[in-house]
């Protein structure tokens, strides 16, 4: 069955743009289902001493964690992070999934969208993303290291999933075709984490912080699953027409979620609808991973341009929030004319985009009607930074460099490559080449110096 969408229509300083507007990254409603402390450094999943319930945290703790753990957000009393301002934070026990069974093991999942891209002194927060680690999920806690290390040394090398499944198929007999299965329909498609300051496009810059993360509650602390880079609402589609009201072009102009537009995302979502895409074949063992999450299905969504929509998540907002938008959903970076190297900042048309990886693990990890909080300030959700400061930072000066990067990639990493669409040449500046770089410019870098 196929779901066809519709459009309703600082460095040194920094510059807050805002812009009001409704347009979605839209979905059909036919298409939808029924079934259906003490501040810490570092990002850390640590339990909290003497066992001290969440419940029982004060806000001063909340505070400290959220700036190192985004999952606690929805427990921080800060209106300002809210469209409506009459709400101002969730209780624990409201992060729980409101469908599952209570013996569920999935029910304690959900998501938080932190959409701010500066933090509390309006500075450039960056974007640092933190893949699973699968021995912490619950569908992996009978393995070992030696497994995980094989699964991801299997990502990039034909030989190396060889050895992969003849582990498995001596060690895990029993569950071997579901193991082979997330391999080739999750797992495979990792990649390096995005880890960078800003995005430089078409001459311009913007900070990055925008991101997903799914987080799981548990009896004394809520642990960061993944987060991953994203991009949210800052355009709106543009078209011109022909006297005979044929579509010419589409241009996209900015339209931020902000000011008298802030309701057009609410602070509770649910995910009420888990699609799939094209590129994967949904099968047996798919299905029956959907059922014990409580649903999914095999439908792929398209845009009305006819682009697809690959893993599209329905986004459909709480009853405290009718005024919010209800065909967005959150996907793969999709359409040609939205750059993929700004995943971190803005610049969606609505929907929430994410990596390829990302889409896919989002897609497979999250349980039918999981709650989705989206919080941002106003004042942190989209910055323009000082272009003169950062030309220095672009990887590449010209198509010659580019190239060189490619060749390097294409070469060294050809199932990666192939998967980030990289061609052997192309422009320099372009957002697959951008994506690629952010996530295999460390290993480029360094095999550069090593041929000095």
């Amino acid at each position: 069955m196929i779901t066809r969408l519709f459009n309703s229509g600082l460095i040194t300083s920094l510059f807050v743009l805002l812009g009001i507007g409704a347009t979605s990254c839209g979905f059909n409603s036919k298409g939808s289902e029924k079934n259906e402390v003490v501040l810490v450094e570092e990002v850390t999943n640590e339990k909290k001493g003497g066992g001290q319930k969440l419940a029982d945290l004060t806000q001063e703790q909340i505070k400290a964690y959220a700036k190192v753990n985004s999952c606690y957000l929805p427990l921080l009393n800060d209106s300002t992070l809210y469209p409506d301002r009459k709400r101002s934070f969730y209780s624990w026990n409201e992060l729980f999934n409101d469908s599952l069974k209570k013996e569920s093991p999935y029910r304690n999942r959900y998501i938080v969208g932190d959409f701010m891209v500066l933090d509390d002194q309006l500075q450039n927060r960056g974007i640092e993303e933190k893949n699973p680690d699968l021995l912490q999920l619950i569908d992996f806690k009978k393995y070992d290291e030696k497994f995980v290390t094989l699964m991801d040394e299997a990502i990039d090398s034909k030989q190396n999933q060889l050895v992969l499944f003849d582990y498995i198929r001596k060690n895990h007999p029993s569950d071997s075709s579901e193991l082979f299965n997330f391999f080739f329909k999750i797992w495979q498609f990792k990649t390096p984490g995005i880890n960078n300051k800003f995005s430089v496009i078409n001459n311009k810059a913007y900070a990055l912080g925008q991101k997903v993360c799914l987080c799981e509650v548990e009896e004394d602390t809520l642990r960061l699953v993944s987060q991953f880079a994203i991009s949210s609402k800052r355009l709106a589609p543009s078209e011109l027409r022909d006297e005979n009201g044929k579509l010419l072009s589409t241009t996209y102009v900015q339209n931020l979620p902000l000011g008298k537009g802030r309701n057009y995302y609410g602070a509770q979502y649910l995910i009420t609808s888990k699609n799939w895409e094209t590129a994967r074949k949904y099968e047996n063992l798919d299905k029956f991973h959907d059922e014990k999450l409580g649903g999914g299905n095999n439908r792929v969504t398209f845009f009305k341009t006819g682009a697809q929509l690959p893993n599209f998540l329905l986004m459909t907002p709480g009853k405290e929030y009718p005024r919010s938008m209800r065909q967005n959903g959150i996907h793969e970076v999709a359409l040609s004319g939205l750059s993929r190297g700004m995943l971190g900042a803005p610049n969606s048309i609505g929907c929430i985009r994410a990596t390829d990886f990302g889409s896919k693990f989002i897609r497979w990890w999250v349980p039918q009607n999981a709650k989705f909080f989206i919080l941002y300030a106003e004042n942190r959700y989209f910055a323009e930074l000082p272009m003169e400061s950062l030309e220095k930072y672009m990887p590449f000066k010209n198509e010659v460099e580019g190239n060189a990067f490619r060749k390097w990639l294409i070469d060294t990493k050809p199932l990666k490559a192939a998967q980030l669409n990289i061609d052997k040449e192309g422009k320099h500046d372009n957002g697959y080449i951008l994506e690629a770089y952010n996530l295999y410019g460390k290993d480029y870098e360094a095999y550069k110096s090593s041929k000095k």
